[in-house]
């Protein structure tokens, strides 16, 4: 909702004058598990985590948006496009995607509802019998249909309210989606099209022989952050050999920096089974951290 913020002032004065806390109403799944469609870049954030660990990571300077932002517990959204161009599209660019998604938390629907039809910025939208409000210009779509879910889109809004909430089928299995929920944040793609740039140099031909990808980062011990990954290729050689040039460019970064490589812990870290390819603990450098924040804030400050 770039630009937003401001218009969104009686929707702050409502919920702060309003004493109810709401909270997500999906408790036996996650919200994001009905995400997922092929070549969707899922990402989900546990702001109530980030809110502690990168303090700085959901300050917009906004002063609504960041109180709306502190009322969230987690924000998830998919970035897609109608057609993509191939390796043109790698790595993504995530503001030139649609998008659709949700903020988790203290969010009631009378209230905010109510809040969105008394502002003058946006007017109420139905089709199909789903009601929400959008802008004049249609540059974004939002409503919450149900207390705890501030439900938004680029466009569509409709469409992602029947694909995650009325008629919501699970994409995401609960094995997976339980790694990204517990993560800081988390990443999922099936069939990618295109992808995010990670730090490991991949070359789009790899992107394109990957089945799914699924990343997620966590803190470190020693109050660092590292990034984990599950990776299917298409076949057990393919797997082989994304396994092998990742293991070479650690390396390489290893000894540009003077340090001895570890082999045997290498050997754990990155390995394959099957066509699945594993990461586990690979530490982001300072810059690699920075870029990946970087994207959060995007989605949650920027995007919203």
């Amino acid at each position: 909702m770039r630009g937003k913020g401001l218009v969104l002032l009686p929707l702050l004065m409502t919920v702060v004058l309003t004493g109810c806390v709401h909270h997500s109403p999906f408790e036996e799944d996650y919200y994001f598990q009905a995400m997922g469609r092929d070549s969707e870049i899922v990402v989900t954030a546990d702001t109530t985590r980030l809110k502690s660990a990168m303090p700085d990571l959901l300050t917009t300077g906004n002063g609504v948006m960041d109180d709306i932002l502190d009322r969230s517990t987690r924000v998830s959204v998919s970035f897609y496009k109608d057609s993509y161009g191939g390796e043109e599209d790698y790595p993504a660019d995530l503001s030139e995607f649609d998008y659709y998604g949700a903020l988790e938390g203290n969010y009631g629907s009378f209230t905010i509802n109510t809040a969105l039809s008394w502002s003058s910025q946006f007017h109420k939208e139905k089709a199909g019998g789903v009601k929400y409000y959008t802008d004049d210009d249609h540059s974004i779509e939002l409503a919450v249909p149900e207390s705890g879910l501030l439900l938004f889109a680029s466009k569509d809004y409709v469409q992602a309210y029947l694909d995650t909430v009325e008629e919501r089928l699970l994409r995401i299995d609960g094995e997976t989606a339980k790694l990204m929920g517990e993560s800081l944040f988390g990443l999922y793609v099936r069939s990618p099209k295109t992808m995010i740039d990670l730090g490991f140099e991949l070359p789009y031909s790899v992107i394109a022989k990957m089945s799914d990808a699924l990343i997620y980062v966590n803190e470190s011990e020693d109050g660092g952050y590292v990034l984990n990954a599950d990776i299917t290729m298409q076949s057990a050689d393919l797997a082989g050999t994304l396994t092998q040039l990742l293991r070479q460019q650690v390396m390489g970064e290893l000894r540009r920096q003077g340090i001895r490589p570890d082999f045997a812990a290498l050997a754990d870290s990155y390995r394959s089974e099957g066509s699945r390819v594993i990461v586990r603990g690979h530490a982001l450098t300072e810059d690699q951290a920075a870029s990946l924040s970087g994207r959060i804030t995007s989605i949650t400050g920027g995007v919203l």
